[in-house]
């Protein structure tokens, strides 16, 4: 950029059968107000009669009517038997038993068979859905006085330059903020080498910030507007050849010039200066190098390497963006 001028049924919906009254089912079933039919007695077995001993009281073996008497001998069978139920019943319950404590030891193990520990609370997760909040970025401008940058965040610091109110474009000086300490802000600067930097002193000017970038890829020829992180216009563009390269790095907008009454020009509509400069050629045109994005009549060059470091877009789309920045807007370029 030179100088100033670039559903009846069954439940389950089957149809119901009749209730059975006899044949192959059985007797009919009996009704509600009538006693229900007895089965007949089984006939039983004559017994001996026996004579009750008071061994066979004391031992727990009679059983029957008064009338029956018990032989010591079938007394003792008798005795047997029931122990042997008892031992039968005894192991039956133990055996339950241990079934259900190895159940229980499996259920707290966790049927590893090692040492039984109790679970832990399952804890509970959560997603977040709620995107990161957006930092704007931090510019400073001038308070109408030059700007004295040091190399380090102190009064004794060496002054590295002493930026002028304005630009050679009559905009007021503003830094792109990258920092801060105490009183202290790291900027950005506009000068050679590209990506200089220093520290202003925050009484010297006035905060204040962009939401704003403007985001520019070289191979894929390019350029995209964000506002709080969210695009909100791409274009295709035109990047500096090979011997004049468009320079990488982060920059920020310094100069814009509206050049509306003469969009013709080689510089188009509009024209954002930047605060990064040509590593290529040290002045053009009377000017000093200094990089820009400005508008033009591009069609056919739009996705080339033809221009000499600036990037080149179409009228409309260098004033959609130039409508919306502000002075100390992020400009980063990538390969």
């Amino acid at each position: 950029m030179p100088g100033p001028p670039d559903d009846p049924t069954s439940p389950n919906g089957r149809p119901r059968r009749p209730a059975p009254r006899g044949g192959l089912e059985g007797p009919p079933p009996p009704r509600p107000d009538g006693p229900a039919p007895r089965k007949p007695a089984r006939p039983q077995p004559a017994r001996e009669p026996v004579t009750i001993t008071p061994d066979t009281i004391a031992a727990g073996a009679v059983g029957g009517t008064e009338t029956e008497t018990l032989s010591p001998r079938s007394a003792r069978r008798q005795e047997a038997a029931r122990r042997k139920r008892r031992r039968k019943v005894a192991i039956g319950a133990a055996a339950i038993i241990l079934i259900g404590g190895g159940g229980a030891f499996a259920l707290m193990s966790g049927g590893s068979g090692g040492d039984a520990r109790a679970a832990g609370p399952v804890k509970a997760t959560t997603t977040s859905t709620t995107a990161p909040a957006f930092t704007p970025f931090a510019t400073a401008t001038t308070k109408g006085t030059p700007i004295t940058v040091y190399d380090s965040p102190a009064a004794t610091g060496k002054v590295v330059t002493t930026l002028s109110p304005q630009t050679e474009y009559l905009q007021p000086r503003t830094l792109l903020i990258t920092d801060t300490q105490p009183g202290w802000l790291h900027a950005l600067l506009p000068m050679r080498p590209n990506g200089s930097t220093g520290w202003v002193k925050e009484s010297d000017v006035t905060v204040g910030s962009t939401p704003f970038e403007i985001k520019v890829s070289l191979s894929q020829h390019h350029v995209w507007l964000t506002n709080a992180g969210v695009p909100v216009m791409d274009a295709a563009i035109a990047i500096g050849k090979s011997e004049t390269p468009t320079p990488l790095g982060r920059f920020y907008v310094t100069d814009p010039v509206d050049l509306q009454a003469k969009p013709n020009g080689a510089y188009g509509a509009f024209a954002l200066g930047l605060s990064g400069y040509s590593e290529v050629l040290q002045s053009f045109e009377g000017g000093p190098g200094q990089i820009a994005l400005h508008g033009g009549a591009w069609e056919s060059m739009l996705g080339t390497d033809v221009s000499n470091g600036c990037v080149r877009l179409l009228n409309d789309n260098i004033l959609q963006i130039a409508q919306q920045v502000p002075l100390g807007t992020p400009v980063t370029i990538e390969a």
